[in-house]
């Protein structure tokens, strides 16, 4: 299940991150504040693109390995282990 976030809450969890990088982490920035966090932003809504696209695919795929899978097989099991290995092939970050 992949997760859907608003553009506010994608903005907001970009503040957070970048809060934390320079608190804890003590990063310094060279560029503007709203610059980084368009960048940041428009990074997190990629990735969860990303996630979605692969989510389709491995719930085609599951359907396909359950028609032929022995009946009790562990469906969300399954289906993370898909989704990991797509992830893995097309090196995308879940």
């Amino acid at each position: 299940m992949t997760v859907r976030l608003t553009e506010v809450q994608l903005q907001r969890l970009a503040e957070r991150l970048l809060a934390d990088l320079v608190q804890q982490a003590g990063a310094k920035s060279k560029a503007e504040r709203g610059k980084i966090l368009a960048c940041m932003v428009a990074t997190l809504k990629t990735n969860l693109e990303q996630e979605q696209s692969l989510e389709k695919e491995a719930m085609i795929l599951l359907e396909a390995h359950l028609r032929q899978a022995p009946p009790g097989i562990d469906r969300q099991k399954l289906l993370l282990m898909i989704k990991k290995k797509l992830a893995a092939e097309r090196g995308v970050a879940l």
